[in-house]
């Protein structure tokens, strides 16, 4: 008994000595890694942690990355950055942000209400407040006396940063967009760190929006030790910024140019697209404004006087300018009229200069008629007869089908945010927002383009790419967007009768557009014109004379439109529309301009002008 139990002690000794032994060796090692974990942070890397610990030391910014470049076709810049010198104030280093911006207003001029502005940026604890902007863009003359009064002035910051620009001014303003300060609603929509920066823009419209992301970059992080009013002592690390990319549009600054110039002191817009590719040329649209006047932050008299003006220079009318397109519409229905079956090229109808439909008479813009016109003529000679019959035997829905085929109706994404789709009206349509039924009348008026029928320019020259190369092309404004539209199906067996016909319109003796054939050494220009009422013209002046259109206000004038392409042997190179808000003819006031921009496009195809 007693040996059992002499074995029993001996055992459990034994046992105990091994865990004990055990136990000792995790806690010598568990030792030894907290001595080498606090000799690194003591030692090794003390100095830096203590001057992280002390909040009055050190100070952690981001820095704003390079935003990048907008080139045009050819590499000429049209957007980018020039060199900046920035104030700002840190409300954390500072007693009072009044004194402060008082002192700041003796070398940088400064309104009471600019100041007011400022102190409402500054959260109340100032503790939780960032650094705030006091102005972008001051002299460097302003710069080197605020950098002699920095010991006088607690929390400021001066930064040499940079400054966004755009060296052609109004010619691409509505394209490129501009740059603004970053609003509270631009931080609830977008959380990146970049934006909290204090100098930080962002795209507002234009290129500058759509493409926001890419241009704008990633933030960098610079970790520096300070003085008790801000003053950088030296940095302590440093992540470098990424710059933002390079954008290369399809626009050609010389197309763009001569559309601006042609327009001249006419409210409209004129679009050029290269038919093999979709490239957008040319997206002009007047009166236009200086994008630079913005990126700083707009005065408000000047905001107000581009707000309220007639013309309305801050849209950009080729894409959001919503437009009836009149008889350049008389494309799509000759073609769907084709498509169908219900006529051939030869099909003749006659126009006494008017036509009768349940009890109304709708009228031919020639007063007495065109008399037996064909498919070609009709188009040659814009008779309204022609196309109002037609109209009605294709109905309202077929219509609508074709219009969208040829991409009327389409918000075409080409990457700036203020693409609008316009509308191509249907009975569905019309009860579902209006609460109303179709009446047979309103067909008759959409065969002619006018109505309810909305387009923008930049939908009316893509619907001229496609008639004139039967391809379902797509606008692009970057050669990584896509060309074209797979899902789209065009009557092309039945676009030669409408081309014919639009050649006629401009190199006939009786096309609306006689007057404005290119030059024979350049090859020939095909068009439609369009002339689009905004008023009703009453009984009473159809039997006494209608008003000419001078003798209106302007808000009251015909719209003046004209769509056109090339004739060349190896295809249509180029589509282009115009539209003269409210110019009264097109004929006389927008096919010349369509002439002169195509002799121009051709003569300098072989120069070199584009890659």
């Amino acid at each position: 008994m007693t040996l059992g139990i002499d074995n029993w002690r001996s055992q459990n000794r034994r046992t105990f000595s091994r865990r004990s032994l055990l136990l000792f060796g995790v806690q010598t090692a568990s030792i030894m890694v907290l001595s080498g974990w606090y000799y690194r942070l003591q030692v090794l890397r003390g100095h830096r942690y203590r001057l992280l610990a002390d909040e009055n030391r050190v100070a952690v910014r981001l820095t704003e990355p390079p935003r990048g470049s907008v080139l045009d076709r050819n590499g000429s810049i049209i957007a980018a950055n020039h060199t900046s010198y920035q104030v700002m104030l840190d409300p954390r280093l500072l007693k009072s942000p009044k004194e402060a911006l008082e002192k700041i207003g003796l070398i940088v001029p400064m309104t009471d209400e600019e100041k007011q502005q400022l102190l409402q940026k500054i959260h109340p604890d100032a503790l939780l407040s960032k650094p705030i902007l006091v102005r972008d863009g001051v002299t460097w003359e302003q710069f080197a006396a605020l950098e002699l009064q920095r010991n006088n002035i607690e929390g400021l910051i001066t930064m040499v940063g940079d400054h966004r620009v755009y060296p052609y001014g109004p010619l691409f303003a509505h394209l490129t967009g501009y740059v603004g300060r970053v609003s509270k609603k631009d931080l609830a929509r977008d959380d990146d760190p970049t934006l909290s920066i204090a100098t930080a823009k962002i795209g507002k419209t234009g290129i500058e929006a759509g493409f926001d992301k890419r241009l704008r970059g990633a933030h960098g992080l610079r970790e520096i030790e300070v003085d008790a009013l801000g003053k950088e002592i030296r940095a302590l690390a440093n992540r470098e910024a990424k710059p933002g990319d390079t954008i290369t549009m399809t626009l050609d600054i010389q197309t763009q140019r001569k559309a601006m110039t042609l327009l001249g002191q006419e409210a409209g817009s004129i679009c050029v697209i290269d038919c093999r590719n979709g490239d957008i040329l040319a997206l002009a649209s007047t009166p236009s404004f200086d994008p630079n006047a913005f990126v700083g932050g707009i005065d408000q008299d000047t905001w107000n006087a581009l707000r309220d003006h007639e013309q309305t220079p801050l849209l950009n009318k080729s894409v959001r300018g919503l437009f009836s397109p009149g008889s350049t519409f008389k494309g799509i229905v000759l073609a769907a009229a084709l498509a169908e079956g219900l006529i051939d090229e030869r099909t003749q109808i006659y126009c006494p200069g008017f036509y009768e439909f349940a009890g109304n008479r709708f009228h031919c813009w020639k007063k007495y008629g065109h008399g037996k016109v064909d498919s070609v003529a009709a188009m040659a000679e814009s008779c309204d007869v022609y196309f109002y019959e037609l109209g009605e035997k294709l109905g309202v829905d077929r219509l609508a089908r074709y219009a969208r085929r040829f991409g009327l109706g389409i918000s075409f994404d080409i990457g700036i945010p203020e693409i609008t789709s316009g509308l191509v009206p249907t009975p569905s349509w019309k009860l579902r927002v209006h609460g109303e039924r179709w009446y047979p009348g309103e067909t008759i008026n959409m065969s002619i383009g006018q109505g309810k029928l909305l387009t923008t320019p930049l939908q009316m020259a893509v619907m001229t790419a496609r008639l004139a190369t039967g391809k379902p092309l797509l606008p692009r404004i970057t050669q990584d967007q896509p060309s074209w539209d797979n899902n789209v199906t065009l009557p092309q067996d039945h676009l030669s009768t409408c081309v014919r016909g639009m050649n006629a319109v401009v190199n006939s003796p009786r096309g609306t557009a006689k007057s404005s054939f290119i030059d024979p050494t350049l090859g020939q220009m095909a068009g439609k014109t369009g002339t689009v009422q905004v008023r009703r013209i009453t009984e009473a002046e159809r039997r006494t004379g209608v008003r000419e259109n001078k003798e209106l206000p302007w808000k009251l004038r015909d719209h003046a439109m004209f769509v056109g392409f090339d004739i060349h042997p190896s295809g249509t190179r180029y589509a282009m529309s115009v539209v003269v808000e409210h110019g009264g003819s097109g004929s006389k006031n927008a096919a010349p301009l369509a002439k002169e921009l195509m002799e121009f496009i051709l003569r300098n195809e072989n120069k070199d002008v584009r890659s």
